[in-house]
């Protein structure tokens, strides 16, 4: 079970079923010290809020919730659709290869559309679930850049979970990070009240192949707090 889980969806992402309070609160009988909401953007239906991000503060005693947004990229033109004015109220910002993108391009030019969005846009903290079937990638080269860029690539615990990728393509990304050294975070994508906070599929992944831990930026509350205080000067410039 992660003790600060970076990517979650509420009802305010066409794919999520519960209120932002539901999700917290589950979050805190679980154990967690915090969780990021990170609702899509328009791009693929969400609904940016504004009073979330400018009014909300802390709607269940006992837990952090974090403010964020996973966003998406217009391929021609490495935009994102991450509202520029929210920017100093948010946590953690994702970005991520959704269904926007058109289908069918090879690795080389979906790994290069990524890596010119993540150029232009410094306040990406994370790339979310860089092991999308439908959108592969070159995995030694996008860490290369995550390096390069200082950007985290996540280990989504849903993909594997829910078998939306195979076990060795997440493995060829897991060993891509190790062997570069770029940093990673393990995230539960949940969608519904009893993914909150979950770990286990991605971890035995990243247990059998001996992963650092201190290459995980949320390995622990300390250490998942350190990094939101870390970024906080890319979302104001």
């Amino acid at each position: 079970m992660l003790e600060v889980d970076f990517h979650s969806h509420s009802l305010f992402s066409d794919c999520g079923i519960h209120t932002i309070v539901e999700m917290l609160t589950e979050a805190k009988r679980r154990g967690m010290a915090g969780l990021a909401i990170t609702d899509h953007g328009r791009f693929v239906g969400g609904r940016v809020n504004s009073v979330f991000f400018e009014r909300l503060r802390e709607p269940v005693p006992g837990i952090r919730l974090l403010k964020g947004l996973e966003c998406n990229l217009k391929h021609d033109t490495f935009e994102t659709d991450c509202p520029q004015s929210y920017l100093p109220m948010m946590d953690v910002v994702l970005l991520g290869l959704h269904d926007n993108v058109p289908h069918g391009l090879s690795k080389e030019a979906y790994t290069e559309i990524l890596i010119r969005t993540l150029e232009k846009n410094s306040y990406v903290d994370i790339v979310s679930h860089p092991n999308m079937t439908d959108f592969p990638l070159d995995y030694t080269v996008l860490a290369d850049a995550a390096c390069r860029l200082d950007v985290v690539l996540e280990m989504n615990d849903s993909k594997v979970r829910m078998k939306r990728v195979a076990d060795g393509e997440t493995e060829a990304l897991i060993l891509a990070c190790k062997r570069v050294g770029c940093r990673v975070s393990v995230d539960s994508d949940a969608h519904v009240l009893h993914e909150v906070g979950n770990d286990d599929s991605i971890r035995k992944l990243l247990k059998k192949h001996a992963f650092p831990e201190d290459r995980i930026v949320n390995c622990t509350a300390k250490s998942a707090f350190a990094f939101i205080e870390e970024r906080k000067e890319r979302k104001l410039t």
